[in-house]
């Protein structure tokens, strides 16, 4: 844990702090706070994953993308694994939640909001800028696992997912990520960098905000 807090200098450091407001909103938020009771109204849950499956299929794409940009042979291969990873959750989303259950649908307006920031940020920025773009999808979950684990689901499929986000070898991904985006960040423009995270956690909320409520 200590080499992962280490990570946080830097501009990943000022993202983190520029975005605490958003995720101290996001953690507190009724759908993750229902998820961890056991008391999230399965439709919604249901709902939040059919958009989750929309979301990973583009993101999978973009990540890709980014990966053609990449400066570095290592950093194209990790963008690679975890475009192959996104292929793999929406199989995972299958079988172990829906089980055959719910349609998917064009996006959500929020759903759709996030993708076009996504692709428009990395198609038009930099390598950097990108990554910054992707981060928080990466990182949230991350910290949103950690944190619901400690409080754990009366739910089981609510546990499983828990269990998933807060596991020791996301955590290692998540650290790659960061490093990548340290590095990738040398001598760019700052500011611009965390502005775009800051952005990316705000769709994340929004995200889940909009599961929650059902809306289209």
């Amino acid at each position: 844990m200590l080499a992962f807090l280490l990570l946080l200098a830097g501009v990943t450091d000022g993202m983190w702090q520029e975005a605490k407001p958003v995720y101290e909103r996001t953690i507190a938020h009724p759908f993750l706070r229902e998820l961890a009771e056991g008391t999230l109204a399965p439709a919604k849950f249901e709902r939040y994953l059919i958009e989750d499956i929309a979301y990973l299929r583009v993101y999978g794409e973009v990540l890709r993308e980014l990966a053609g940009k990449a400066p570095k042979a290592e950093w194209k291969d990790f963008l690679l694994e975890g475009a192959v990873g996104c292929e793999k959750e929406v199989k995972h989303i299958h079988e172990a939640y829906l089980r055959g259950r719910g349609r998917e649908k064009a996006p959500s307006r929020a759903n759709a909001a996030y993708l076009k920031f996504l692709r428009a940020s990395v198609r038009r920025g930099s390598f950097a800028e990108g990554m910054a773009a992707v981060l928080p999808c990466y990182w949230i979950y991350w910290e949103v696992g950690k944190t619901l684990k400690a409080r754990g689901s009366r739910n089981a499929d609510y546990q499983r997912w828990i269990d998933y986000y807060s596991d020791p070898g996301y955590g290692k991904t998540v650290e790659k990520a960061l490093r990548v985006m340290e590095e990738s960040a040398r001598g760019g423009e700052t500011g611009k960098l965390v502005k775009l995270y800051v952005t990316g956690a705000e769709h994340e909320y929004r995200f889940w905000d909009s599961a929650y409520h059902l809306t289209r």
